[in-house]
């Protein structure tokens, strides 16, 4: 969530892809799945706001699986107070409150996947963070490849966290001495990418979790990683 003095909160615009994995995130804490989704909506253009309802934080800094460098609650953060009040507003609809019993009923019996680098890992620890306020019943477990996985008992829930840089596969690449496209242009190595083949780190996410939420290529936006 963006840090923000109040007086300014509103005026904030936040680019598209950055948004991504947030609203892919947030999409699954819409309300009835049955019923007909709202196509007029854009989930992606809206702004932060202060969300004056919002009384207690969801959580606090006292969740063990927030890491200790990355908790700006217990760390006391200059504008930690101003970020536990915003919201994410669409400017032509609304995205409902997140309701953390609820959710726990609704996906009762279900695992969930987070794939992707950090920005996914702070979804994954949000999540953990709000339901483990509500039900404390949690056993640490995860499927295999998993960094971070745990059980919601009473539910049967699972929430883990896959971590990846990359989604498809990627690996060095050399000339082969029969020749080829690449070596006709004068290429000798490089870096192949094949972007129909999952990265191994998350390849066999979909045999065990019913719902995946990606997110890659985030930290690509930061000024440095874009000058030549």
């Amino acid at each position: 969530m963006a840090a923000r003095d109040h007086r300014h909160i509103h005026a904030k615009k936040i680019p598209l892809f950055p948004l991504l994995s947030l609203l892919c995130f947030a999409s699954i804490f819409l309300p009835d799945p049955n019923a007909a989704p709202d196509w007029s909506c854009d989930y992606s253009d809206g702004a932060w706001i202060r969300d004056h309802g919002r009384t207690v934080p969801r959580y606090d800094g006292t969740c063990k699986e927030i890491f200790k460098g990355w908790n700006c609650i217990s760390n006391n953060k200059s504008t930690v107070a101003s970020s536990l009040r915003g919201r994410w507003k669409p400017r032509r609809c609304d995205l409902p409150p997140f309701d953390p019993v609820s959710f726990l009923e609704k996906y009762r019996n279900t695992s969930i996947g987070f794939v992707g680098d950090s920005l996914n890992r702070n979804m994954f620890v949000s999540l953990f963070c709000t339901l483990k306020r509500v039900s404390s019943e949690v056993k640490k477990w995860r499927p295999a490849g998993a960094d971070r996985g745990f059980t919601f008992l009473r539910y049967n829930l699972t929430i883990a966290y896959h971590r990846t840089n990359l989604l498809a596969r990627y690996g060095r690449w050399s000339a082969n001495a029969d020749g080829g496209v690449l070596e006709s242009l004068g290429y000798k190595e490089g870096f192949r990418v094949d972007v129909d083949v999952p990265e191994g780190t998350w390849a066999e996410t979909p045999a065990f979790h019913d719902i995946l939420i990606f997110n890659t290529g985030h930290w690509w936006w930061a000024p440095s990683k874009l000058t030549l």
